[in-house]
């Protein structure tokens, strides 16, 4: 039975409960919060439950090697890097010069730096650095990848995804429902035209399975889409 409307503020009441209570096992990811919060960062790094989420994903499939799109100050990140098998590393990916100084910051302060490999410049460039290191053999395929940066190049970002990916490689794309914008097809903005065309090619694409989930709490209502490279 669906539920009558939500107080607006039970959601992040919500959120709230489940970090108190699930989410107290290492301070330092709040302590990179807090030093985020002195700094002049958009707030749209992922809450701590969608990065333990993430954590939980690459665990349970045991991915060893990890592509980020869009590392903004590094949260996600650390996320992604924490526990990782021996010889494990994730590549992210950020333009701006700023957010990358804070981020290498943020992989000091988990002492994670050595895990990570941070590119700086236009995604679909270090994109395609990655692909011809991926053909000369100079690195291996991925085995997740996380899709967090500008929405109207997601269709693009897809395509890069499936060429470094190998069979059971799952893509994770955040912001995928923005406030069911998703359908709303007066909304005619660039970030969810490029929404709706990640969906397309999901739907049409014989190589990939997917799904996708909606969340709501701190980030408002939007959600996931997840997909496996079959």
């Amino acid at each position: 039975m669906r539920s009558s409307v939500i107080p607006s503020d039970l959601p992040d009441q919500v959120d709230e409960f489940i970090f108190k209570h699930l989410h107290h096992e290492d301070s330092r990811y709040d302590a990179v919060l807090a030093f985020h919060r002195t700094k002049p960062l958009p707030k749209i790094n992922v809450p701590a439950n969608h990065g333990k989420f993430l954590h939980f994903l690459i665990r349970m499939m045991g991915a060893k090697n990890i592509l980020e799109i869009g590392t903004l100050a590094g949260y996600s990140t650390i996320w992604m890097a924490k526990d990782l098998p021996e010889g494990g590393k994730v590549t992210t990916i950020d333009f701006d010069e700023h957010h990358i100084k804070i981020a290498e910051q943020t992989f000091a302060m988990m002492a994670l730096q050595d895990n990570i490999r941070l590119m700086q410049g236009r995604a679909m460039d270090c994109l395609e650095t990655l692909l011809k290191e991926y053909k000369a053999g100079q690195i291996p395929s991925f085995d997740f990848i996380f899709i967090d940066a500008d929405k109207e190049n997601n269709p693009y970002y897809l395509d890069y995804c499936i060429e470094l990916s190998r069979s059971g490689t799952v893509i994770v794309a955040d912001n995928m429902v923005r406030d069911g914008k998703v359908i709303t097809e007066e909304d005619k903005a660039p970030n969810i035209r490029g929404i709706r065309q990640y969906f397309k090619k999901l739907q049409e694409d014989p190589r990939l399975d997917s799904t996708a989930l909606q969340t709501i709490g701190h980030k408002g209502w939007d959600g996931f889409a997840i997909t496996m490279v079959k």
